[in-house]
């Protein structure tokens, strides 16, 4: 027997004890009228009143039937009625969901005596898990037909539709957890107690709300730009006036393998954000979000709220062929106000970066050729990047700068045999002719006793025909030694003359 019903049954044998007493003394010689046996005790919910229900005393001689609730182990008077009526309803009873006893009154007066005559109705509650979510029904058992329940059917349904059949239990389970739930609904559940015999009694009408703390007014990634080789700097923007400022940034390297956790961010205070991850940029694309958060305490992991746009890094590759080089790219996923295009960029000999061409946001390749680049400053490693530009949204759309690639080209070089030192034409001074710049280079001009006059390591730079000391050297031959290194390897030493001469 459970401690409950240890407790209840001493508050109903002490009541019994007490009527009896009275009656003892006042009605030695009176027999008691038989007790009515109740039938149940269910809630209606058209009313949430509560219907006690019962049989017919045995005997013939009963005027009236008493109805009692207990509340706090004390027995209440509710209400009499004639001994022709078997129910009532006790119409503040639903919320409260009491114990009730019945009792035969005869025509002489004398009531018949509690006993164990006392039925109670299932009171179910209902709790809102925002770990799974679920939605947990607890209820304890039917009281009063010990050993007589085949189970419990469990109702349910989300509010404004009508409650079906989303389980039943043996009568030893008292819990069921509903799985199918949407989070910020409201939903509503009862219990319905099957008796062997066909009876059933439900339990009141709870209610409860899977509700998450509000999201984010807004939370955008803004672009994710690949900053070097090994890392890429990812901005997003987001509401942090609400209660949710715990933001998680989660990665993927394709559509087939889950996110995992980059970096979460709690308690933000900014509206703007950036963090970097690491690996090799010129390998991977990885596709991002962002995702709001909050910590339930009962929860091992956070609870996601919403999430962000995906952001990717523009994963860049370059093929040569013969004279061409092709460029191709993974796309750009996504801004918010959709992509305007790709704007093509070459570094320059001064090592900056500038426009080549803007393409379309559905194009995803595009060549050049490399005679097209000759320019006697580029470099003999062509590097090229690729940018994805926001739609103009504000004064300042979004962009995100792909990883850098190169392609290695050949150098070749023409030396000139003369020279017109001081003058004011083209060939003031002796340098070679290349189609791309080396990535090493030496030259050195010497005089015909091998005294040396010029020195550089600037292919740019030419001798203009002085000694060191500034005077202009006599008309004449003169020695050069050139070493260079290309951008593909390849190394060359070139010993020659040249002639300066003047008009």
């Amino acid at each position: 027997m459970s401690g409950l019903q240890t407790y209840e049954k001493r508050g109903i044998a002490a009541l019994s004890g007490i009527l009896i007493f009275i009656f003892s003394i006042t009605l030695q010689a009176q027999e008691l009228p038989d007790i009515p046996d109740l039938a149940r005790v269910t809630v209606d919910h058209s009313d949430n009143g509560v219907l006690v229900q019962w049989e017919a005393s045995e005997d013939m001689d009963v005027e009236f039937y008493t109805i009692y609730k207990q509340r706090d182990q004390v027995f209440e008077f509710v209400a009499t009625v004639p001994g022709s009526i078997k129910e009532f309803k006790h119409m503040s009873g639903g919320s409260e969901n009491l114990y009730y006893a019945v009792t035969a009154i005869d025509s002489a007066g004398n009531e018949s005596l509690f006993e164990q005559n006392v039925h109670r109705a299932v009171t179910a509650t209902v709790e809102f898990d925002p770990c799974i979510p679920s939605n947990t029904i607890d209820w304890n058992a039917y009281f009063g037909w010990e050993g007589n329940i085949s189970g419990y059917r469990i109702y349910g349904g989300s509010q404004g539709n009508p409650l079906q059949i989303i389980g039943f239990v043996s009568p030893t389970t008292h819990s069921f957890v509903d799985k199918g739930i949407s989070t910020d609904s409201i939903y509503n559940y009862y219990v319905e107690t099957v008796n062997t015999n066909g009876l059933t009694s439900l339990s009141a009408i709870e209610s409860v709300s899977s509700l998450y703390p509000e999201a984010p007014q807004f939370l955008t990634i803004d672009y994710v730009s690949v900053i070097d080789r090994s890392g890429i700097e990812l901005q997003f923007s987001a509401d942090v006036s609400g209660p949710v400022n715990d933001f998680r940034v989660m990665k993927r390297s394709n559509q087939d393998t889950p996110f995992i956790e980059v970096e979460t961010i709690t308690n933000a205070s900014q509206s703007t954000l950036v963090i970097q991850d690491q690996f090799l940029t010129s390998a991977t694309s990885y596709e991002y979000l962002v995702q709001s958060i909050f910590y339930p305490g009962s929860c091992t992991s956070p609870i996601v709220i919403s999430e962000s746009n995906s952001g990717t890094n523009i994963l860049l590759q370059q093929t040569l062929e013969g004279q061409i080089v092709t460029l191709n790219w993974t796309p750009y996923q996504s801004y918010d106000s959709g992509l305007m295009g790709y704007t093509i960029q070459r570094r320059s000999g001064n090592g900056e970066f500038f426009d080549i061409q803007t393409v379309s946001p559905t194009t995803t390749s595009w060549s050049e050729s490399v005679q097209s680049v000759i320019n006697g400053l580029q470099p003999g490693e062509l590097q090229y990047k690729v940018i994805a530009i926001e739609n103009q949204s504000g004064n300042d759309p979004g962009i995100s700068i792909s990883n850098i690639v190169s392609v290695t080209v050949e150098t070749h070089l023409l030396i000139p045999n003369a020279f017109t030192p001081g003058s004011n034409d083209m060939n003031f001074e002796f340098k070679p002719f290349f189609d791309f710049s080396p990535k090493k280079y030496i030259m050195i001009v010497l005089d015909r006793g091998g005294r040396k006059l010029f020195e550089t390591t600037d292919p740019g730079q030419g001798w203009d025909g002085r000694f060191q000391s500034g005077e202009y050297v006599n008309e004449g031959v003169y020695v050069y030694y050139i070493q260079y290194t290309d951008h593909t390897g390849i190394s060359k030493s070139l010993t020659g003359n040249v002639t300066a001469l003047y008009p």
